[in-house]
C-alpha cells in the first residue's frame, strides 16, 4: 500500500492495482482529468477520484520505491512458483517410482504364481495303490464327525541334536516321518471307533505355519531354515495333498478349513496384506491338485479367523499369533482373547481352536473350551534355549457329537 498526505482519499492507502493503473495511464500521456474518469469507471465505489486527487497521488509517490517494491514482489512470487513447481516434480517423481515398484512386484508375483500353478499341474496324482487304507467296520451306529488339528509343521526348519545338546532335532526327513505317523494313527484310531460310531465326515482344521518362513520377515532366525520359501511351500503341498488324499478314502466327506499363520508372511508385518501369505498359497495349490476328489470341500478364508457350525456346535478357528501370553505361558492370554471374541460375535463359539504356541492343552472356560494344538517340531531352538521348555511333537484328533460336542480325543504323539 502507498499513501499521500492529503484528505478526501488523497491520504488514504491506495492498493497496488490502483497505483499500477495510475502509473500506466500517466506514462501513456493521459491528463489527470482523464485518469480520474478511467479510475472511477474501473474501481467504481472504492474511493472518489478526481484530477486533484490523481495529481497529488502522482506527485506524492516515490515511483522508484514503488517500482522496486513491485519488482521484489514479482521476484518473490516467481521464486515461490519455482519452489512449488520443484516440489510438484519431486512428488510426481516419487509417485511414479512407487507405481513402478508396485507394478514390478505385481508382475513378479504373477510370474511366481504362474510358475507354481504349472509345477502343481505337473505333480503326479496320488495313485490308488499308494493310498493304503482298509476300512474294516461298516456297521452303522450313532453318528459322530471326526476333527483333526493340523498346524505348525514348520517345513524347512532344520536343527541337529548337536546344536540342541541332544535335546531335539528336526529336518525335512523327520517331517515326512512324523506326517506318516499321523496319517497311519488317524486311520487306526478311526477304525477302532467305528466299532461304536458311524464316522462319515472328517473336518481338517489346518491352523497355519505350514512353512518355516522367509528370512527377515519375522522374529525367527533364518540360521535354522535350510530351504528357500518356494521349496518349503511345495513340500507342504506334496505332504498335505497325499495325507488328505489318503484320508478321503476313509470318509464320505472331508471339509478342509485353512487359516494362515505368522510364519507364512511374505514381508514384514504391515507391508503387505495379512492374507498375502505362503500358507494360503499352499492351501490353494493343495486344493488345485485334488480338484478331481469330489468328496472334499474347501474353506480357505482371507481373514485370520473362521467360525463354523459343526454338529450344532460353533468352532472358532485361528492360528493364534495375535494372542499375547506371559513368560512363555499362553493360558492367560488365550482366556482373555476368548472373552474379547465373545463381545465381537453374534453367536458365541463353543470351541476355540488354536495353533502357534506349540503347547498342546485344553482349557475349560465359563463359555466353552479352548483347545491348543501341538506342533511337528517338539522342542525347537527358541523354546529350548529361551523358554527352557520342550513339548512333545503332537497333533490333536477328536470326535464331535451333535448333542454332546467333543466326546473322545487323542493327542497323537509323532516322535
Amino acid at each position: 500500500m502507498f499513501e499521500t498526505k492529503d484528505r478526501n482519499g488523497i491520504g488514504s492507502k491506495w492498493a497496488e492495482d490502483e497505483m499500477m493503473l495510475l502509473y500506466q495511464l500517466k506514462k501513456a500521456g493521459k491528463e489527470f482529468s482523464e485518469i480520474a474518469d478511467i479510475m472511477s469507471d474501473t474501481f467504481k465505489n472504492r474511493r472518489t477520484y478526481n484530477a486533484n486527487v490523481c495529481y497529488k497521488k502522482w506527485t506524492g509517490t516515490d515511483w522508484e520505491v514503488f517500482a522496486k517494491s513491485v519488482n521484489d514482489k514479482e521476484t518473490e512470487l516467481k521464486e515461490s512458483e519455482e519452489k512449488e513447481s520443484e516440489k510438484q516434480k519431486i512428488i510426481e517423481s516419487t509417485l511414479a517410482n512407487q507405481d513402478k515398484l508396485v507394478r514390478r512386484e505385481q508382475a513378479r508375483t504373477s510370474l511366481m504364481i504362474d510358475a507354481m500353478k504349472s509345477a502343481v499341474y505337473r505333480l503326479p496324482r496320488p495313485k490308488s495303490s499308494d493310498l493304503s487304507c482298509n476300512v474294516k467296520h461298516t456297521d452303522k451306529y450313532r453318528q459322530e464327525h471326526v476333527g483333526i488339528l493340523l498346524s505348525d509343521l514348520h517345513i524347512g526348519a532344520s536343527y541337529t541334536k548337536e546344536e540342541t545338546g541332544g535335546l531335539s532335532e528336526y529336518n525335512l526327513e523327520i517331517f515326512y516321518k512324523r506326517l506318516t505317523i499321523l496319517k497311519e494313527a488317524v486311520i487306526e484310531i478311526v477304525d477302532r471307533h467305528r466299532h461304536v460310531c458311524d464316522l462319515p465326515h472328517l473336518h481338517i482344521f489346518c491352523l497355519g505355519d505350514i512353512v518355516a518362513g522367509m528370512p527377515d520377515v519375522g522374529a525367527w532366525s533364518s540360521s535354522y531354515i535350510d530351504q528357500d520359501i518356494y521349496d518349503q511351500m511345495f513340500e507342504g503341498v506334496a505332504g498335505l495333498r497325499d495325507i488328505i488324499a489318503t484320508w478321503s478314502r476313509m470318509f464320505d466327506k472331508i471339509t478342509f478349513y485353512g487359516v494362515y499363520g505368522n510364519h507364512g508372511r511374505m514381508n514384514r508385518k504391515g507391508i503387505v496384506k495379512d492374507s498375502t501369505n505362503w500358507d494360503r498359497i499352499c492351501y490353494e495349490f493343495v486344493k488345485l491338485s485334488l480338484v478331481e476328489y469330489d468328496n472334499i470341500e474347501w474353506k480357505i478364508p482371507k481373514a485370520w479367523w473362521l467360525m463354523e457350525k459343526i454338529q450344532n456346535h460353533n468352532f472358532y478357528i485361528t492360528h493364534g499369533d495375535g494372542i499375547r501370553g506371559s513368560m512363555g505361558i499362553p493360558y492367560p492370554g488365550v482366556e482373555r482373547a476368548e472373552r474379547n471374541i465373545l463381545g465381537l460375535m453374534d453367536e458365541k463359539p463353543d470351541y476355540m481352536l488354536l495353533g502357534h504356541f506349540h503347547s498342546p492343552a485344553e482349557i475349560q472356560t465359563n463359555s466353552g473350551r479352548i483347545i491348543l494344538n501341538g506342533s511337528f517340531l517338539g522342542g525347537d531352538m527358541y523354546s529350548l534355549r529361551d523358554l527352557r521348555r520342550k513339548d512333545r511333537a503332537e497333533q490333536k484328533l477328536f470326535g464331535i457329537h451333535e448333542k454332546k460336542g467333543i466326546t473322545w480325543s487323542y493327542n497323537i504323539h509323532l516322535e
